[in-house]
């Protein structure tokens, strides 16, 4: 058989049931706490853009894997690559006209917000959009 349950000492009702409330809160809070701060930032958009009159040119450009950086050599203008990477502090796009000259504009979009933006005249010259 089963003891009664004993009642709440004189002058201190329902203490029980705070000491309950609060261990719950507690752990239900801790779970909450842990899955917030272990859940990965969402991947941000990086747009590279290169504009301008240059027949041909050069691209070298952060791929922000292991600091590795990769090279297009383009024969037409407009060029646009968008990449998804978490919140990146530095990058890299730079832009050399080819022999034929020309001129070239490049942009650095991240989340869209500039970062930067610069522009090159001439064959051999480099427009430089590091952040």
């Amino acid at each position: 058989m089963a003891e009664p349950a004993l009642p709440d000492p004189p002058g201190r009702p329902g203490r029980r049931w705070l000491v309950i409330t609060s261990a719950v809160a507690l752990v239900v809070g801790s779970i909450a706490l842990v899955r917030w701060t272990a859940a990965p930032e969402p991947p941000v958009r990086v747009v590279y853009q290169v504009s301008g009159t240059a027949g041909r040119a050069t691209v070298t450009y952060s791929t922000f894997r292991d600091g590795e950086t990769r090279q297009a050599e383009l024969s037409a203008l407009p060029w646009r690559l968008e990449l998804f990477t978490a919140e990146p502090d530095h990058g890299e796009l730079t832009v050399t006209i080819g022999p034929d000259g020309g001129d070239v504009a490049c942009e650095v979009r991240v989340a869209g917000v500039e970062r930067r933006s610069a522009t090159a005249t001439g064959a051999h010259t480099s427009a430089l959009c590091g952040f």
